[in-house]
């Protein structure tokens, strides 16, 4: 017997997405179809693992902001991973839209209940799933990313970097916890608020500034945003897991950041100076290649008041070297130097930055392409545990500034090991 009933399936960004019930109960569900084959015993072992954060849901609606994930369950052969269905739009695609900030701080209110709860039972949230995130008429809210991972992705773009930003005690072999739910919590807040990363990009990347606590203050992109909120949007984000408020503190101090009229009026009396922030920013993170930067502008500086020296001696203009023009402009045009440290007018280099830009996106289809392709497989014996298979290949290589191909046939040899099979042996055939 079916455990759904669904409507008929539509797409969105890509992904099909169903309305429906479970044979249990009455409540309305958006239902999406796994994007990969679990083994017999996998699916019982996903339900095991998300009962007690749907037990969290309750027997009414959820009112929090994090949506308790069910399934995965049967609908014509089918499994199916659903979450309450709750009217929203995507708050984060390619260019934010900003939130008020007075709005944006009730808005959280539900997104903060629920981290509370879920930390309560000792359970961790994650990393969310930036492109199921959404803002509905009574605030933010996200499905529980613990099972999303199965879906396929939607076709949404994000904000260039997002997606590599994690908490930095990851890259120490710290295990996800609850610290780190911190992390992704003042993630989004910033986000949401002030429509930019909290880190600048080190060749599309945000790994080495937020390893190295390197966080744009939020007043850079929102001047009238309150010192107390600023604090704890910093805070969130720190380095040390420790440093970093608990969600209990974020709801206690939370309604009382929207009455900081004085600070604000104090902000907007004093301009925000961010200009020295930001050449100490740019120094950490670019230190390795400041001398020589510093040397190149210095060599530059000497040249030009040479020229200014020996033009007022001959009364007419020096003589441009072409191979100083050379070195400036292929210092400038490397894909690493920084766009903020581009000088005069932004307007002045949009051509340069939008090729720095298609050269990354090209950088990142390149990687993302396959290297090879499996066309045929032939078993030619398997003995207990161990066989010969024969396979052809299509390689895709990159030569020469274009994709080549090649058809390649191998005999492979392979050993079974517990559940899994492993490659001992490769030899050409052709």
């Amino acid at each position: 017997m079916e455990e759904l009933t669904l409507t008929t399936g539509h797409q969105e960004d890509g992904v099909p997405v169903y309305y429906g019930h479970r044979r249990t109960e009455a409540r309305l569900y958006r239902w999406e179809p796994l994007a990969t084959k679990l083994r017999w015993s996998e699916a019982g072992e996903i339900r095991q693992k998300a009962a007690p954060r749907e037990a969290l849901r309750g027997g009414e609606l959820c009112p929090g902001g994090i949506l308790p994930v069910t399934g995965p369950l049967s609908y014509q052969g089918s499994k199916f991973i659903g979450w309450e269905a709750r009217p929203g739009e995507p708050l984060f695609t390619k260019d934010p839209a900003l939130l008020p900030w007075v709005e944006g701080l009730a808005f959280f209110a539900p997104l903060l209940s629920s981290y509370q709860r879920y930390h309560q039972q000792g359970l961790v949230v994650g990393c969310p799933d930036w492109r199921r995130v959404y803002r509905g008429e009574k605030g933010i809210f996200m499905p529980d990313p613990l099972l999303l991972a199965y879906l396929a992705t939607p076709g949404r773009p994000l904000p260039a970097g997002l997606t590599a930003c994690h908490p930095p005690e990851i890259y120490t072999g710290r295990p996800p916890d609850r610290r780190g739910d911190l992390f992704y919590l003042g993630l989004l807040l910033y986000l949401a608020l002030t429509g930019h990363l909290p880190f600048p990009l080190v060749q599309g990347w945000p790994t080495e500034a937020l390893r190295q606590g390197l966080i744009i203050p939020p007043t850079r992109y929102r001047p009238e945003l309150p010192a107390p909120l600023c604090r704890y949007l910093v805070d969130l984000l720190a380095v040390d897991p420790e440093k970093r408020p608990a969600v209990e503190e974020l709801i206690d101090q939370w309604p009382k950041l929207k009455t900081g009229t004085d600070l604000l009026n104090q902000q907007k009396k004093k301009k925000p100076c961010f200009s020295w922030e930001k050449v100490r920013i740019y120094c950490r993170l670019y230190r390795r290649r400041w001398v020589k930067n510093a040397l190149l502008l210095g060599g530059l500086l000497f040249l030009c008041s040479w020229w200014l020296v020996k033009g007022g001696e001959r009364s007419k203009a020096p003589f441009l070297q072409a191979e100083r023009v050379t070195a400036l402009l292929e210092e400038l045009a490397a894909p690493g130097f920084p766009d903020a440290l581009l000088p005069g007018q932004p307007e002045l280099w949009l051509d340069l930055v939008a090729a720095k830009e298609e050269r990354r996106t090209a950088a990142t289809a390149l990687l993302s392409h396959p290297v090879l392709e499996v066309k045929k497989v032939t078993l030619l014996r398997q003995e207990g545990n161990r066989g010969q298979v024969e396979v052809d290949l299509l390689w895709r290589r990159w030569q020469e500034g274009r994709w080549r191909t090649e058809n390649t046939r191998e005999r492979i040899s392979v050993v079974r090991r517990g559940n899994h099979w492993i490659i001992t042996g490769r030899q050409r055939l052709d």
